[in-house]
């Protein structure tokens, strides 16, 4: 029985495990991220293409590409905030905490990835 081989073996089974668990989470975040960003950049982006597109194809591809949800409600008198900002400063906040997630993701692959080089 050569132990040594066995060992390698085993780490290297629980190292790639491991790498494929953060790989599936780094691609998760990274959709997330994705998402919010297109959310808060899209709308500006449409507007500006939908400026040289004949009403017809705005029409089609509005339909597809933007959300249906209704504006959020205006702020009340006694409010001093508009929920609309609340939301967009909200989103771009976990947008920082979403890259800092996806740059700890990366880092921890990374490392996976020297381990199992240096196993062999």
């Amino acid at each position: 029985m050569d132990r040594e081989s066995i060992a390698r073996a085993e780490r290297r089974r629980q190292a790639l495990e491991a790498l494929e668990f953060e790989r599936a989470r780094g691609a998760a975040v990274r959709e997330r991220l994705e998402s919010i960003v297109a959310e808060l950049d899209g709308p500006a982006l449409d507007a500006a293409i939908f400026a040289d597109l004949a009403p017809g194809d705005v029409e089609i591809v509005r339909a597809a590409l933007q959300s249906d949800e209704a504006e959020p409600a205006e702020a009340f008198d006694g409010e001093l905030e508009d929920p609309r900002e609340q939301q967009k400063a909200w989103l771009e906040e976990e947008i920082v905490r979403l890259e800092e997630e996806l740059a700890s993701s990366d880092g921890r692959q990374q490392a996976f990835e020297r381990y199992l080089d240096a196993l062999g």
